[in-house]
């Protein structure tokens, strides 16, 4: 799959990376169908995050699928939904 990848101020790259895997009970897999950078996106690129550091994956607003996970009575397989979270790598 492609990731947006930061690499520094002003600096990010499209790159290649491994399918995620479900780590924790209340993981989720979701197919993404649309992703967006936020505000808080734009400051890592500015280097205004000093806690964010290369190799981070940007993008955590979006629409998606899901296609595997910890499903509970407000999400199932293949419903779609709005996303906003952040990834730790």
């Amino acid at each position: 799959m492609k990731a947006l990848v930061y690499h520094g101020p002003s600096e990010i790259a499209w790159e290649e990376h491994l399918k995620p895997i479900l780590r924790d009970s209340g993981d989720a897999i979701v197919r993404m169908l649309k992703t967006t950078i936020c505000g808080t996106d734009l400051h890592i690129l500015r280097g205004d995050v000093p806690t964010c550091t290369a190799g981070r994956v940007l993008g955590h607003e979006g629409v998606g699928v899901i296609e595997l996970g910890a499903y509970d009575r407000f999400s199932r397989a293949a419903e779609t939904g709005a996303l906003k979270v952040i990834i730790e790598t």
